[in-house]
């Protein structure tokens, strides 16, 4: 590609300078040089001609036949001719399916109607985005002159939208009147943007050719990347910040899927942030541009997003049911107010429930539920969720899992090579069934791997 792109969009190359030649010298040159054969100065004052006429028609002037099937020429038509790319398809098909998920959600009644509606607003403004660069990246911008900068007007409501969003569904968030202030930010960019959205096409498509005498590629990148860049570090700090210092516990059943639809939520937008920092650095000069990787690589981030959002609601819609996130911490004194457990026999329960993990290690049963432990204690499933909640402040996952990786932490540390264990065989012994729970729920727990604690503790 002969010019960089900001959002999406053309931010053009340094403006043409016209002093000595006028636009009708550029068209003339490139024909005489056309007509003798030379290619390259036959392209280049073509090049100059159409940004500063915007004249694509000329590419297809006869004289060009000559020189049409070299290399020059050939970049030249992909610059500046509306084409479309197996990759420009699949981008295009991804932000369709953005946009149809993003209304399907609002149609399911048994959604948290607050919680959906920001979910789906984030998932319009990626596929918005997605959109508009599948518009750069085809040429067809340059048609439809009047897409321009169309996802920037939504730019700093990434970062709101997320916050708000898990705020609803850890917290249960009602928004407030003062909450309206994380908008100022967008409409401050909305206003900034209104006079490029009421310029003229011509004027757009020479901004787009980087001849307008109005914009360059400093204003944009001082008017959309850093502000943009600045509310996606903020903004994921904030998230990261409400996510670990939630005391949040969701209920058992939807614990774990919970928590994955959470961390991915985050982690995606990490690695977003991150592409767009290098990708902003990179049209800056800092580093070299048009290396493809740097310049796709926030689209991807984008149509991950995308695509695991769409995915999640087909195969794991409850994902989106208000009931997911309930708040245990909130809820378990209304839950256990009418139990008939007296506070002799919980206690009992409680000292046959230690006994029943320390002595007999019940937890390294990979099959063990609630229902398991119920029978094996000889009380109902609903006492020992109870006396599970009540006296060790955690879910039933949390505490087996608190035992086995104690076990996994004292095998780790065994040095002796007779009984020292690889760690494939500790997280079957304690209980585990594969190495992706284990090292997540280890982690959780002591901050390291299980490779990472056995490299300290040796």
């Amino acid at each position: 590609m002969r010019a960089s792109t900001l959002n999406g969009s053309n931010i053009g190359v340094a403006s043409v300078n016209t002093s000595y030649d006028s636009v009708f010298g550029f068209k003339e040159k490139s024909l005489v040089y056309a007509n003798l054969n030379q290619p390259l100065p036959a392209v280049n004052f073509l090049e100059k001609y159409i940004r500063n006429s915007a004249d694509f028609e000329a590419m297809e002037f006869k004289e060009y036949d000559s020189i049409r099937d070299t290399n020059l020429f050939s970049e030249l038509e992909e610059d500046f001719t509306p084409k479309m790319t197996v990759l420009s398809f699949i981008y295009l098909y991804i932000a369709l399916i953005g946009f149809f998920i993003a209304i399907l959600l609002n149609f399911s009644k048994k959604n948290d109607r607050l919680a959906k509606m920001l979910i789906s607003a984030f998932l319009c403004v990626h596929s918005l985005f997605i959109l508009e660069f599948v518009l750069y990246n085809t040429n067809y911008q340059y048609k439809y002159v009047h897409t321009y900068l169309m996802a920037s007007s939504v730019a700093l409501l990434y970062g709101p939208l997320l916050y708000f969003y898990f705020k609803r569904i850890i917290q249960n968030y009602n928004f407030r009147i003062i909450d309206l202030l994380h908008l100022l930010p967008a409409v401050g960019l909305l206003v900034v943007l209104v006079p490029i959205y009421s310029l003229s096409g011509m004027e757009k498509l020479r901004i787009m050719l980087g001849t307008s005498p109005l914009y360059d590629k400093v204003d944009f990148l001082w008017m959309i990347f850093v502000p943009k860049l600045l509310s996606l570090v903020i903004y994921g700090a904030l998230i990261r910040r409400l996510y670990f210092s939630s005391k949040q516990k969701e209920s058992i059943a939807n614990q774990e899927l919970a928590t994955q639809w959470k961390n991915n939520l985050y982690r995606i937008h990490v690695v977003y942030v991150l592409s767009y920092f290098i990708y902003g650095i990179s049209i800056s000069g800092v580093i070299a541009q048009g290396l493809n990787v740097i310049y796709h690589s926030q689209v991807i981030s984008m149509s991950l997003m995308v695509i695991y959002i769409a995915s999640m609601v087909y195969i794991q819609p409850k994902v989106f049911a208000s009931s997911m996130f309930k708040r245990m911490d909130v809820s378990l004194k209304d839950k256990y107010q009418k139990s008939g457990l007296t506070s002799s026999f919980s206690n009992e329960l409680k000292e046959a429930l230690v006994r029943l993990l320390l002595d007999e290690k019940i937890y390294r049963d990979s099959s063990l539920n609630l229902e398991k432990l119920s029978e094996k204690l000889d009380t109902s499933r609903h006492n020992t969720s109870q006396i599970i909640n009540e006296h060790f402040n955690e879910n039933f996952f949390e505490l087996v899992n608190d035992y086995r990786i104690q076990e996994a932490k004292e095998l780790l540390m065994i040095s002796n090579p007779e009984f020292k264990m690889n760690i494939s065989e500790i997280f079957y012994e304690v209980g585990f069934n594969n190495k992706v729970t284990f090292n997540n729920a280890f982690k959780k727990r002591t901050g390291l791997t299980p490779s990472q604690f056995r490299k300290e503790n040796s």
